[in-house]
């Protein structure tokens, strides 16, 4: 695969945005330029072709004056900005969930304590609302733990170790059962927590991943602004990405490739050192 850089055209982005609307035959309002938040936009689209891949219909929610509207920061109300409706048949039954932007959430150890991931996948799409938790009486809207499937971290950075364990304390914060032993949820096809990352990985960040994911219902996935990287989210390798209910399948091939490499390598200086002896 190509190796990229964390930095990608304005107007690439602008192409995948207008592509991404047309799909989904929306008007999209004004919206951040900053090339962070169109790397944001692109990854909440990722989720949403994961979802899609997994055989859910998208609905587009709770339009603003007739357009779309990202919510591009963690300040703001939910109610004030668009969002995404993921509807999935079983057995006559509709299986719902919403997919939303800079969402806030509640920790899963203290009620007071709250955080905002860049992509949330909630179970409803009825947000709270505290009173007391600004100085002034500005209302914060967030969902309840309970009410949170997963979330997805987004950086437009090159991935770097303290980027990476530091994203295991997020997943302690909000889905802390991801990170047992024991399977979180069996049989569950919904997106484990996810760190989304421009740029790809050095050798010695590649085993920081290899680590984490082997140990972790989590992914850690780079290079997201090359194309092909977009495949892992179709339907076709969307199973190898980790669940609440399986591990990452992306480590254990690059493990496995890594161990081939070094066997031939081995086998290459085993070579050289009889051809050496036989002189």
């Amino acid at each position: 695969m190509k190796l990229t850089t964390p930095f990608k055209n304005i107007t690439e982005f602008e192409k995948e945005l207008k592509e991404f609307a047309n799909k989904h035959r929306m008007t999209l309002a004004e919206h951040s330029k900053k090339i962070s938040n169109y790397f944001e936009m692109s990854c909440y689209h990722k989720v949403i072709l994961y979802y899609e891949s997994r055989g859910y219909k998208i609905n587009i929610k709770n339009l603003q004056k007739g357009l779309f509207r990202y919510k591009c920061s963690p300040s703001g109300k939910l109610q004030n900005f668009s969002y995404f409706e993921a509807i999935k048949r079983v057995n006559e039954n509709d299986i719902k969930l919403y997919l939303y932007h800079n969402a806030t959430i509640q920790s899963a150890h203290d009620v007071r304590v709250f955080t905002t991931p860049d992509i949330v996948i909630a179970k409803t799409d009825a947000p709270c609302e505290n009173f007391d938790y600004y100085e002034t009486r500005k209302g914060l809207s967030y969902f309840a733990n309970d009410d949170i499937i997963s979330f997805c971290e987004v950086k437009n950075l090159i991935p770097f170790p303290e980027l990476m364990i530091n994203f295991i304390g997020t997943v302690n914060e909000l889905k802390p059962k991801c990170l047992s032993s024991e399977t979180p949820e069996k049989g569950s096809k919904d997106l484990a927590p996810s760190l989304m990352m421009s740029g790809s990985y050095s050798k010695s960040t590649k085993r920081i991943k290899h680590s984490l994911e082997k140990r972790y219902y989590i992914n850690l996935l780079d290079n997201l602004f090359d194309s092909l990287t977009n495949s892992a989210f179709r339907k076709h390798h969307s199973n190898e990405l980790a669940t609440f209910s399986h591990k990452s399948a992306f480590s254990a091939e690059d493990i496995e490739a890594e161990y081939e490499e070094r066997l031939a390598a081995l086998s290459i200086l085993n070579t050289s050192i009889l051809q050496d002896e036989t002189k």
